[in-house]
């Protein structure tokens, strides 16, 4: 009789493993931007929201290891520099000086992707929207512009940039779906993403509950 396999649940996966990579592709499908960023905020206090980003096309989402690059919006060659950089599975995490603007596009998303890069989250604006939209190439950005600048190339690439409140390191780790971007640092990832299962476990229970006809007051102790 052959051995009974046992089911290998995300949990599981997160309880063997040690490796970032391994885990975060492993919950992929089981955390949401909300998930984590109400983690975050359990153990640190600062939900590390991007602020103002969010899908130039809904339903495509990543998660991934973040190369940096930061220029202006008169600027858009130093993303070049910044595709050339990434390897293939990053994700590129773009900072523009304001949305003027875009300094990305569809010839960039369409070099990126051929790269395998998984996507691109734009603090800056992007153009050509539904040409890049066609592509299923996931990208996050806090504005639209139809222009765009020079490829002048005087930006710099795997720094860290600041965003308001929050700080983006090269190697941080970020989740992009359609509820917006939540980056958190490889140290706290996988404590993060123990709290974010217990987080969803308890949202899960609640909903039965209600299913069941309880109100969320009660439910909640309100």
């Amino acid at each position: 009789m052959a051995p009974r396999l046992m089911k290998i649940s995300p949990r599981s996966v997160l309880e063997k493993f040690s490796s970032e990579e391994e885990i975060s592709e492993s919950l992929m499908a089981d955390i949401s931007t909300s998930h984590l960023a109400d983690a975050l905020k359990n153990l640190t206090g600062e939900s590390n929201v991007v602020p103002g980003v969010k899908p130039i096309k809904e339903g495509l989402r990543m998660w991934g290891e973040v190369i940096t690059a930061h220029t202006s919006s008169d600027d858009w060659g130093t993303v070049l520099k910044a595709i050339d950089q990434a390897e293939a599975g990053k994700i590129l995490f773009l900072k523009s000086d304001d949305d003027q603007r875009a300094i990305w596009g569809e010839l960039t998303s369409k070099a990126a992707q051929n790269k395998k890069i998984k996507g691109t989250i734009v603090f800056g604006a992007v153009r050509d929207v539904s040409a890049v939209r066609s592509m299923n190439y996931p990208v996050f950005s806090r504005a639209i512009v139809p222009n765009a600048g020079t490829p002048r190339n005087e930006g710099e690439v795997n720094i860290p940039i600041k965003l308001e409140d929050l700080t983006v390191h090269p190697g941080d780790f970020a989740l992009a779906d359609d509820g917006g971007v939540v980056v958190v640092s490889p140290e706290k990832l996988h404590e993060t993403l123990k709290e974010s299962l217990k987080i969803k476990d308890a949202e899960e229970e609640i909903l039965r509950r209600l299913n069941q006809g309880q109100s969320l007051s009660d439910i909640l102790g309100i």
